[in-house]
């Protein structure tokens, strides 16, 4: 079953590079997509891979989108809709409707107050993710896009960060281990 999936989703990439991104992407993004999905089948139950290799899909086309581009076009309505209609029902409605305020709300803020340092995909992303993960595994995935982004832009000694690929690695992470990393965050602050 497993490699179904992992079939299917190795295709689902292969299409997003001819289709959607149109350029071919660097084997070492296919390697770490691959290690990503072993990572998927040892972390997640066997009931629920799908929705897993659905997330981890999703995630990786929007990290290259953004990195690569800059840019999230329309087009990304719809897989965005399947997949919070595939993953949205193990949230609570209240877990969801807060956790998009709660971080929507901030960065759209930020948009009115400086536009320069968030892109309008970035707040729709916020909301998005924050109905998508909850309150608590969005916390996770903001501090990891946080420090992501923070290394990723002393590597690359550049001034615009694609914040949607920083934020999407961290919602992986959230969606997988999230409430296992806020625990032991809290057990170790006291």
């Amino acid at each position: 079953m497993e490699i179904f999936f992992i079939g299917l989703s190795f295709l689902g990439i292969l299409l997003f590079e001819k289709f959607g991104l149109k350029m071919k992407l660097p084997w070492v993004g296919k390697l770490c997509f691959l290690c990503g999905q072993l990572i998927t089948i040892r972390s997640l139950p066997q009931d629920s891979l799908f929705k897993g290799f659905a997330l981890l899909t999703y995630v990786y086309c929007l990290f290259w989108q953004d990195a690569k581009t800059y840019y999230i076009s329309k087009k990304w309505v719809v897989p965005s809709v399947l997949l919070f209609l595939c993953l949205g029902s193990s949230q609570s409605l209240i877990s969801s409707v807060s956790g998009a305020f709660l971080y929507g709300i901030p960065s759209l803020g930020m948009v009115w107050l400086k536009p320069e340092w968030i892109g309008q995909a970035d707040v729709i992303y916020f909301f998005y993710f924050g109905a998508l993960l909850g309150i608590e595994r969005m916390m996770v995935a903001c501090l990891m896009a946080i420090g992501i982004g923070f290394f990723w832009m002393l590597g690359m000694k550049k001034t615009i960060l694609p914040f949607c690929s920083c934020l999407s690695i961290g919602v992986w992470i959230a969606y997988l281990k999230g409430y296992t990393i806020l625990i032991s965050f809290a057990d170790l602050l006291g």
